[in-house]
């Protein structure tokens, strides 16, 4: 079982840097090339397709990697089901298109969210393949789609770009990646769709996917809505530093945590029925990612203002104070991901939707209220709500394995001690030192490191302590 984990973990982890550092690359070229508007623009547009790709998914993915067994009428049944509803959903798209565009006051969103809604077909062709693959726990195949569907994306984009695109060349970005991958995951994929339907498969897989359905439409609605309301309220160059700010504070945080969850999705869910066994694997994962991801995001928040000169261009300096912000959010976000994790291993998807429409009525109503006081005001209010939604998550924990709010403090109290440490340490040596930006930058995060680590293990981090164990036996083995 660690095994199967750990080898999981490694090809999402591979697949991660891999992809996410060529994406990081492109989005510098980009950045230089096109303004914030460009960005802002997509960011509304994407708002509709995402809500559109979390209706066709419906849970049934899901439903298909934790299900003990899947027939070739389970499999059928669920890809057919995913492409009748992308036909619909794209439909919607093209004929609201006009409406959305009046909603923000940007004509040319029209065009944009016509073209960028085909990726909603695109996506839709993928679940089931990416569904068996994850049950085979074959995430080398992943990592090869994704990475070169980032890639060759990235290349059309930054071309697009070069050539005066602007705005489109993101969305051929969007476009090509989304193909790209799905062409790959077919290819080495052996399954293949027959013409079967089973309405018993439906119903089956459905009764535990429709609850994921309506906290999966919930969970993108509320990410989205803090664009759809800046978008709404504020200009197209605010919202494109906000989602520009967002999108390198998830690069981390959010596309680690997902690499690990889907590679121990599957191995905890045979654990589903232990739960003194489930309870130890999730304090272990909590703690080692933990360890990993709160350093990272407090060195960011601390060294923002020297990455986005060295990095980019002065236009996207206003995104500073965002970035700081979104990294405190990005800093709790296993714990959220890993507490609804673990309620989708014991089955209770009933418990993820309520605990989603708790958490999102506090979100919002908090949202609302912070639009007097402009946009950082409203990145303010998002940082205070992602505290205040770990009362739910680790609620339920409780109830079904033990895993209590206490235990998960003490389990992260100590990386969270160490990394203000760390981020305190670097912020004071980018301004001590007198060079290069670029120096400063490495300097300072190489300083704020090598504090992190060695806060880390005088305090005994359980998460620095079990990667060492982990090293020392390899080393005593090589």
């Amino acid at each position: 079982m660690n095994r199967k984990i750990g080898v999981g973990v490694l090809w999402n982890l591979a697949s991660l840097f891999l992809s996410r550092g060529a994406s990081t690359i492109f989005m510098l070229f980009l950045a230089r090339i096109l303004a914030p508007e460009a960005f802002g623009l997509v960011a509304m547009a994407a708002v509709v397709f995402e809500l559109a790709n979390a209706f066709i998914s419906s849970g049934l993915g899901a439903a298909l990697i934790r299900s003990k067994d899947v027939s070739d009428a389970d499999l059928n049944t669920v890809f057919y089901t995913n492409l009748g509803l992308s036909f619909v959903a794209y439909a919607a798209i093209f004929a609201g298109a006009p409406y959305i565009a009046a909603f923000y006051s940007q004509p040319e969103l029209a065009a944009l969210v016509q073209v960028m809604g085909l990726v909603v077909l695109i996506n839709a062709a993928k679940i089931v393949q990416s569904a068996v693959l994850s049950r085979k726990m074959d995430f080398k195949t992943q990592m090869k789609a994704n990475t070169l569907a980032t890639v060759v994306s990235g290349m059309l984009a930054v071309a697009a770009a070069y050539q005066g695109w602007d705005v489109w060349s993101l969305v051929v970005q969007m476009l090509s990646q989304a193909a790209v991958s799905a062409a790959i995951l077919w290819m080495a994929g052996n399954w293949r769709p027959a013409w079967q339907f089973s309405t018993e498969s439906f119903l089956r897989l459905f009764a535990f996917g429709r609850n994921l359905l309506a906290e999966g439409l919930l969970a993108v609605a509320f990410q989205n809505s803090y664009i759809l309301v800046i978008g709404r309220f504020f200009s197209a160059e605010l919202t494109g530093l906000y989602f520009f700010a967002k999108k390198i504070s998830s690069l981390i945080s959010q596309q680690l945590t997902s690499a690990i969850q889907q590679a121990t999705f599957p191995a905890l869910s045979t654990l589903q029925d232990d739960n003194a066994i489930l309870k130890h694997k999730y304090r272990q994962i909590m703690q080692l990612m933990m360890f990993l991801i709160v350093p990272i995001m407090m060195l960011l928040a601390a060294l923002a203002p020297q990455l986005i000169s060295v990095a980019f261009d002065e236009k996207w300096q206003g995104a500073v104070p965002y970035l700081q912000l979104l990294c405190m959010v990005g800093m709790i976000y296993p714990l959220h991901a890993l507490n609804i994790n673990l309620l989708n291993v014991k089955g209770r998807s009933d418990l993820v939707f309520k605990v989603g429409l708790v958490k999102r009525t506090v979100n919002l109503t908090m949202l609302f209220l912070a639009i007097p006081y402009g946009v950082l005001g409203i990145v303010v209010s998002q940082v205070i709500a992602t505290f205040l939604a770990l009362i739910p998550n680790t609620y339920f924990s409780a109830r079904l394995i033990g895993y209590t709010t206490v235990e998960q403090v003490k389990d992260v109290i100590k990386p969270i001690g160490a990394a203000v440490v760390a981020g305190a340490c670097a912020q004071w040596t980018a301004y001590a030192i007198p060079a290069h930006p670029m120096i400063v930058l490495m300097l300072s995060g190489l300083a704020g490191a090598g504090v992190y680590m060695l806060v880390s293990f005088l305090i005994r981090a359980e998460g620095a302590l079990m990667l060492w164990g982990k090293v020392s036996k390899r080393l005593q083995r090589a």
